[in-house]
């Protein structure tokens, strides 16, 4: 892929980088927030770095306050409350923001909030109403995305292997397979979630009831997943780029031995796991997990960029799941994955920027 980034000029008019909300994956977020920043800012973007609290509250936050954003066992980065609090102008002709009476317009959004307020289509939703172009996919697919069922379904019925699974509510819990059928180890996800936030691994029935209990907590529903014998974890970055939708190098994630599977200590915390890129696979192999990919994110009326997951159990290709906001931490897969074809994080940045404008 050629990806070209030419000087910025004062027409490209402001970015709005926005941050933080109400999700469990708040810090993660402003971890993203601050790699994507300093992309914007060595391409010469004017930009408004737009916190959301915890509780909901859009706030102005400072370029340095993001760039010493950390994260360790003991502090996770947050948008602080400020009284630079903004307010939106919803006007389809001249749509931005407004702090202390000033106005400034807006050009275009790029949000790096993970999860619920910024994956499930709800920042979109605001974009459209606003009328400001916003990076990667819209509301109907960032919806469908965030739903883990609900893409499984469209997956499966399209020919491709996504894994076995059943649902669980919180308004009404059903009994659990045989485990004859369905045998262990379980994967119980939120339905709805990422950074791996609420899953538990369950090797025998007694655990499984616990295990819905803390995925409730950040979705009313859960996924069931059966898990495979021996998987390989493997990742691909699709971009859309001048020649259409591309996908990257695979990448694999390769858990040390002290953690069950990819869990938010191992990706954040601890260092627990290795990051191979390009992974080690037969070229034919590769291909068709890079063309899996893209056509995952074309059935699911993608646009822009979202790295997709999936697990390889012998020759078996298994889809595991897509995020259309995919992490831009230090440790994130999608822009060293992009790195090995020669593609830089400003490159992609400058793209997503370009491709929404």
């Amino acid at each position: 892929m050629q990806l070209t980034s030419e000087s910025v000029s004062s027409s490209a008019g402001m970015v709005a980088l926005v941050f933080g909300g109400r999700s469990p994956e708040h810090s993660i977020s402003c971890l993203s927030a601050k790699s994507v920043l300093g992309a914007l800012l060595e391409l010469g973007y004017e930009i408004a770095c737009i916190g959301i609290t915890r509780d909901g509250t859009w706030v102005e936050v400072a370029s340095a306050e993001v760039e010493s954003y950390e994260i360790t066992a003991s502090h996770h980065p947050e948008v602080a409350k400020s009284d630079r609090v903004i307010r939106l102008v919803m006007n389809a002709h001249a749509p931005g923001i407004e702090i202390d009476g000033e106005f400034r317009p807006i050009s275009v959004l790029f949000p790096v909030l993970h999860g619920i307020g910024g994956e499930d289509g709800a920042i979109q939703g605001v974009c459209h109403s606003m009328g400001i172009p916003v990076v990667g996919s819209g509301v109907e697919a960032s919806a469908i995305c965030m739903n883990k069922l609900t893409t499984k379904e469209l997956v499966r019925a399209a020919g491709v292997d996504a894994g076995n699974w059943f649902a669980q509510s919180s308004t009404a819990m059903t009994v659990a397979p045989p485990t004859d059928a369905f045998p262990f180890p379980w994967f119980v996800k939120p339905v709805s979630g990422g950074s791996s936030i609420g899953i538990s691994v369950v090797s025998q029935l007694q655990d499984y009831e616990q295990a819905c209990e803390d995925a409730f907590h950040t979705s009313p529903d859960v996924i069931v997943e059966q898990g495979l014998v021996n998987p390989r974890e493997l990742e691909v970055g699709v971009l859309v780029g001048e020649s259409g939708v591309e996908a990257s190098p695979v990448g694999e994630i390769k858990v040390k031995d002290q953690f069950d599977f990819y869990d938010f200590e191992a990706k954040y915390i601890s260092d627990g796991a290795e990051l191979i890129v390009p992974a080690e696979l037969d070229p034919e192999l590769m291909r068709e997990i890079q063309r899996l990919a893209v056509h995952v994110f074309t059935l699911l009326g993608c646009a822009g960029y979202a790295r997709v997951d999936f697990f390889l159990d012998g020759d078996r290709i298994v889809f595991n799941e897509i995020n259309t906001i995919p992490g831009f931490t230090p440790i994130s897969m999608f822009a060293r994955m992009w790195g090995q074809a020669g593609v830089s994080f400003p490159h992609i940045v400058d793209r997503l920027v370009r491709a929404a404008l």
